[in-house]
Order: structure tokens, then C-alpha cells, then sequence
């Protein structure tokens, strides 16, 4: 990545601690009183955004179709959805919304949403991307069943520097071989921001989604996961997610930079690990130095001028200017020509 993303006060980028958004969906079943629930019970368990899904049933899909039924029981009115964007915001979550048309274009900046998701299904829908890259916010695409080459297209449409790829699978739930995070890592190698979307059963992808580097990790959200309807049977319980946030950010911990230095901690442990130059027998002062009288090994203790390896072919053929006991250091004081 050339640049972080700005996502409401989050931001995303190598280094920081990743996004662990809290998908609601359709878990709240059409209820809006449960799904607030949901957003303050996310908010509790760790998660550092919530999203929500902006839709007209009759808008989105035929009658016909084999989701109907079960989306226009889940949907909610606009109204109620821009209450849990601000009720997101309010609690310290990013927010935002999956957007399918115009209207929920028009429904995220008039709520504030600080970013907008593009569904698996719309990858190749190059009109909305367009009309999400208009709206200057963030923009998280989700990538079920699709092609790299649809992927490359969709690029071609959005803003590079606002848009987050999201590898993920458009099963319910996504087996654990389906999960090919590998996509991800690819997109991280080419500087793209991306993350993963998981529809999988447990945290497993989820947490090697994380490893890998992901920015974002969006997980579908439940409070118990027997609740009808949605996708609540594979969706995380508050006490997992609570796990999800803390491994997030072990693996930060552990993950560290990319510069390779000497640990806290490590200072006391290096010069008794280091090897020096020790004296291999007793040796009377004036000894013209011989490579039998000299080895390496790890010093007995910490001393401040002890001679690495490096000393061993330069100590060689000078003169000791006191006697040393066997495997007593060798220091450049201890040389008559220092």
C-alpha cells in the first residue's frame, strides 16, 4: 500500500491493528429492537466497526427469486437503519453499509456511514461501483464468486486509494478449503488493501485471515446463534468475537516490522550468547599469542570490552601484556602493542 485509509477514526494500513467489522445482516430477523441489541453487544465483545445492509427487497430482486422471501422478512426501513448507523457512532464503532442502488447510496451519506460495502453479487455491477467511488468514502468489496479477471475490472472502476478487496466466499457457511486466503495475501503482496470476509463456521479462517496480514476481518454477528432466521448459525457469539479481537491483536504484537533488531530484553542475553576470544590455557604475560592459545567460546559472564570473533585474527601474533588464567577473556588492554 503507498498510502493508510482513513475509515472514520480508523486507520487502515500495515502495522496498525486491523478492522474486526461485526456483519449484522439479516441477523436481527426484521426486528429493529434486536438489532440495536447487536450493535451495543459488538461494541462490548471487541469489535471496532458494524455493518448493516441497505435494501428494498422489490428493488433488489425478483419475487421469483429464491432469497426473496427470506431478505423482505429481514429488511429494514431506512429510517431504522440510519438510527444503528448513529447508534454505531455513538458507541465508538466505524459504520457501515452494504449499498445495492441510488437509495442506499443516498441513505449512507445522509446517515454518516464511514464506509460502503459492494456485495459478492454486484462485483461486475460496474454502474454502482462507479456510483461508490462517487461518494468519497472508503469502499470494502466483498469477491464471492468471482474471477480474477472481474476483480481486475472492478479496480479499473474504483478509487485505489479508498478501496479495500475482501476475499471471501459466497457459501453459507463456506467450507474451510473453499476459504483460499492465499487470493488475499496475493492482493497484500501487490501493495492492494484487502482482507477477508468470512462466512466460515468457527474462527479458524478468521484467525489466519488475520496472520496473514488482513486490514480488515468482517465476520457475521449473532448473540446466540439459535436465533431464526439470518445467518445466525454461522455467525460468531459475542465471546468469540471477544477471542477474534484479542488474537487480532497478538497478532499485531507479534507481527511487528520489517527491520530486524535487537529485542527489549535482549541486551542482557546477547553478550552471554556471543561468542569471545578466550584464552585456551594459562598464559604468562609477554606470551607472542599462537591460534592454540586462544578459542572461542561463550564468555562466564557480561564484560564491557569482551572480544568478539572478529578479535581472534587480530590477536594472533601479538603479545600479552598481563598472564591470563585458562578461558579468562581476552580484551584489546590485555595486548603489550595495543
Amino acid at each position: 500500500m503507498d498510502r493508510d485509509i482513513q475509515v472514520g477514526e480508523r486507520v487502515l494500513g500495515p502495522g496498525r491493528p486491523a478492522l474486526l467489522v461485526a456483519e449484522i445482516g439479516g441477523n436481527h430477523g426484521g426486528d429493529p429492537a434486536l438489532a440495536a441489541s447487536l450493535v451495543r453487544a459488538a461494541a462490548a465483545s471487541g469489535a471496532g466497526g458494524v455493518k448493516f445492509q441497505a435494501y428494498q427487497a422489490p428493488a433488489l430482486m425478483s419475487r421469483a427469486s429464491p432469497y426473496f422471501q427470506e431478505l423482505a422478512a429481514e429488511e429494514l426501513p431506512f429510517e431504522v437503519l440510519a438510527g444503528l448507523v448513529r447508534l454505531g457512532r455513538d458507541l465508538g464503532l466505524v459504520t457501515g453499509l452494504t449499498v445495492f442502488d441510488e437509495a442506499g447510496l443516498d441513505l449512507a451519506r445522509a446517515a454518516g456511514a464511514d464506509f460502503l460495502k459492494i456485495a459478492s453479487g454486484d462485483l461486475n455491477h460496474h454502474r454502482l461501483l462507479a456510483l461508490a467511488s462517487a461518494a468519497g468514502k472508503p469502499v470494502f468489496v466483498s469477491t464471492g464468486a468471482g474471477e480474477e479477471a472481474e476483480v481486475e475490472a472492478a479496480l479499473a472502476v474504483l478509487p485505489p486509494a479508498r478501496t479495500v478487496l475482501l476475499q471471501c466466499t459466497a457459501l453459507y457457511p463456506a467450507p474451510p478449503a473453499s476459504a483460499n486466503l492465499a487470493v488475499m495475501a496475493g492482493w497484500l503482496a501487490r501493495g492492494l488493501a484487502a482482507g477477508y470476509s468470512d462466512h466460515g463456521l468457527g474462527l479458524g479462517a478468521a484467525r489466519l485471515a488475520l496472520a496473514l496480514g488482513a486490514l480488515v476481518l468482517e465476520k457475521h454477528f449473532t448473540l446466540v446463534r439459535t436465533l431464526p432466521g439470518g445467518d445466525n448459525a454461522l455467525s460468531a457469539t459475542p465471546e468469540e468475537f471477544r477471542r477474534l479481537a484479542d488474537w487480532a491483536e497478538e497478532v499485531r504484537l507479534m507481527a511487528g516490522d520489517r527491520t530486524k533488531r535487537v529485542q527489549p530484553g535482549e541486551e542482557a542475553v546477547r553478550p552471554l550468547i556471543r561468542r569471545a576470544v578466550l584464552a585456551a590455557r594459562a598464559l604468562a604475560a609477554g606470551t607472542r599469542l599462537a591460534p592454540e592459545d586462544l578459542a572461542l567460546k561463550r564468555p562466564p559472564a557480561e564484560g564491557p570490552s569482551l572480544w568478539g570473533p572478529e578479535g581472534l585474527e587480530l590477536a594472533i601474533g601479538r603479545r600479552l601484556a598481563r598472564p591470563l588464567a585458562e578461558g579468562e577473556p581476552l580484551t584489546r588492554a590485555d595486548l603489550a602493542d595495543a
